[in-house]
């Protein structure tokens, strides 16, 4: 029965430092998704500032992109396929859509999915 014991604490031995060697490996994981997750909130922030006027310009029509600003926030919704065509609903992009995003939606749910490309200055 000896050599059982032997063997159990053998690779009970080895066991412990594999679960050490995880242990490590998940820690440097840890740290990598938290970095990411930090330069993805950094990431979101405020890059451009844009006027009305400049707004105007990105209204999805002729390959140009489609951007809109709520709350002072512009966002990129090109891609969006609710703001198909330059509008959602009837309201256009290139403009200031808080009145009608806040009548809408009331919350800032929606936002979070959008990529923010700048903010409204005047």
């Amino acid at each position: 029965m000896t050599p059982f014991i032997g063997d159990k604490m053998y690779y009970l031995s080895k066991i412990e430092e594999e679960l050490f060697k995880m242990d490590e490996v998940l820690e440097e994981c840890s740290r990598y998704f938290n970095e990411i997750n930090s330069n993805e909130s950094n990431g979101r922030q405020v890059e451009r500032e844009f006027t009305r006027e400049e707004l105007k310009q990105y209204n999805g029509e002729n390959g140009k992109p489609a951007y809109t600003a709520v709350n002072g926030v512009v966002y990129d919704v090109t891609y969006e396929p609710q703001w198909g065509g330059g509008t959602h609903f009837g309201v256009i992009t290139g403009a200031d859509v808080t009145a009608e995003f806040n009548q809408c939606h009331g919350g800032e749910k929606i936002l979070e999915k959008m990529k923010v490309i700048g903010k409204l200055i005047d």
